[in-house]
C-alpha cells in the first residue's frame, strides 16, 4: 500500500512522507566520524549501500546536493522522485538503458574534489546481496573512497520486490551505520575488490541489525 501512495503523489508528497516517517524516529549515527574525517580531506566519497536500505542515506544526508543513481524502471522513478525531493542530484540510467551514459556521469563529478555520490550496487534489480562491479570499477578510475553504510529501524514497513526496502514506521528507534572505508587502487584485482565490499556492506547492515536488536 505505502509503495503505491508514493508512486502516485509522484515523489513530492512521498519524499515529505519518508522525511516526517524518520523525524518521528529517535535517531542514532554510528561511526560518522569515518566519513567526516575522509570529506576534511577533500577526497571524493561513494556512499555505498544494499538497495533495500537506501532510504536511510537519502534521509541523513539529505539537502546537501548529494549524487545518487536510479534506474528507469517503475520503482527507480519512485526513488528517483523522492530523492529529488530530499535535496539529492539524481542521475538516470541502468545496465540495460542509459548506462554508458550514466556511468561516465558518475566517473565525471567524481574526478572533481569532494564529490560524493550514493550507489546501491546490487541494483536496479538485483540479484539481492550482490554487488555488480560498476562502483569498483568508477572508484579505480577516479581514485574515490568508499563508504559502506545501512541503517535500520525496530518499527518498519518491508516493500518486498526482489529486495526487501525497509521503511521506518512512526514512533520507533532508527539507526545509521558508517563502515569501513574500502580505498582502490587500479592496481587492485576487480573481483577480489568486488568481493570485499560485499562483506563490508554485509557487515554493516549486520552491525545495523545488531545495534537495533540491541535496543540502542
Amino acid at each position: 500500500m505505502i509503495k503505491n501512495i508514493l508512486f502516485h503523489f509522484k515523489g513530492w508528497i512521498g519524499g515529505f512522507l519518508i522525511m516526517s516517517l524518520f523525524r518521528l524516529n529517535r535517531q542514532k549515527l554510528v561511526n560518522s566520524e569515518i566519513m567526516e574525517e575522509i570529506i576534511s580531506s577533500g577526497k571524493s566519497i561513494i556512499i555505498c549501500c544494499w538497495h533495500g536500505r537506501l532510504l536511510f542515506p537519502f534521509y541523513f544526508f539529505r539537502k546537501k546536493g548529494f549524487y545518487a543513481l536510479a534506474g528507469l524502471h517503475r520503482d527507480a522513478e519512485i526513488i528517483s522522485k523522492i530523492g529529488s525531493k530530499m535535496g539529492w542530484n539524481m542521475i538516470r540510467g541502468s545496465s540495460s538503458k542509459k548506462g554508458k551514459e550514466a556511468y561516465g556521469e558518475i566517473v565525471q563529478r567524481l574526478k572533481e574534489s569532494g564529490i560524493i555520490v550514493g550507489l546501491t550496487p546490487d541494483g536496479p534489480k538485483g540479484p539481492r546481496l550482490k554487488a555488480k562491479r560498476g562502483t569498483v570499477r568508477a572508484a579505480q578510475e577516479t581514485g574515490t573512497v568508499i563508504i559502506p553504510v545501512s541503517g535500520q529501524s525496530n518499527r518498519r514497513w518491508e516493500v518486498i520486490n526482489w529486495d526487501v526496502l525497509v521503511i521506518p514506521k512512526p514512533f520507533g528507534r532508527s539507526v545509521f551505520v558508517f563502515g569501513e572505508p574500502l580505498i582502490v587502487t587500479k592496481n587492485d584485482d576487480i573481483d577480489e575488490i568486488n568481493n570485499e565490499l560485499e562483506k563490508r556492506l554485509i557487515s554493516v547492515q549486520e552491525q545495523a541489525d545488531e545495534l537495533i536488536d540491541n535496543k540502542i
